[in-house]
């Protein structure tokens, strides 16, 4: 039987997952440059789109799995909610304006006002969700002690 340094183990997992954010990252890149740069269609990106719907999704179930809460989401009442809001806003409000449904202002603002009230569900949605799975956790977690 062999038997593994625990400090390699954890710079390996610190590895992959530095290598998991980089490839999230150009996944990013990729779908942000296809849409805007090359006026390619949804069709054309679905492995960048895929990519970035499951990856999050999949670190919200595995995270789950194990048993722990992978972030604190702040109270939903901060500065960092509000930039992050108008951040995406005005990336989506660009690349509506460079794309054909600048000629549309009515379905832009249409789909700005969708997006602002869907960000804001999930954002609060999750925060009351990890909020109770936090304070369950750490209530089974006591009770053990």
């Amino acid at each position: 039987m062999t038997y593994r340094d625990e400090r390699v183990e954890q710079a390996k997992n610190k590895i992959w997952a530095e290598m998991m954010q980089i490839l999230y990252l150009l996944a990013l890149l990729s779908f942000v440059l296809k849409i805007m740069l090359f006026h390619q269609s949804l069709s054309d990106c679905v492995l960048e789109y895929l990519i970035l719907i499951f990856t999050p999704v999949y670190q919200f179930v595995r995270a789950r799995q194990l048993g722990v809460v992978l972030s604190s989401i702040p109270h939903p009442r901060t500065k960092r909610l509000v930039v992050s809001l108008v951040s995406g806003i005005l990336v989506l409000g660009l690349c509506l304006t460079l794309t054909d449904a600048a000629e549309r202002p009515g379905e832009s603002i249409i789909a700005l006002v969708v997006y602002a009230v869907v960000f804001l569900l999930v954002y609060v949605g999750m925060y009351r969700l990890e909020k109770r799975r936090k304070e369950k956790l750490e209530q089974k977690y006591d009770e053990e002690e």
